[in-house]
């Protein structure tokens, strides 16, 4: 799904948000729902998430 997708990238710190507000925007409802919290948890050995990946408020 496009939530995956942005997800792996947002996890590499590979999306340049400033030129994407309307996407940003709905990534932030994406990951504020419950049923993403697991997956915003997970993280892959030695190559930690940006510090904002997490944040809902990025």
């Amino acid at each position: 799904t496009a939530a995956a997708h942005l997800s792996c990238l947002d996890y590499i710190g590979d999306v340049p948000w400033a030129q994407y507000q309307g996407a940003k925007d709905w990534y932030v409802r994406i990951k504020s729902r419950p049923a993403f919290r697991g997956i915003l948890a997970d993280h892959v050995a030695g190559m930690p998430p940006p510090k904002l990946y997490a944040n809902l408020d990025f």
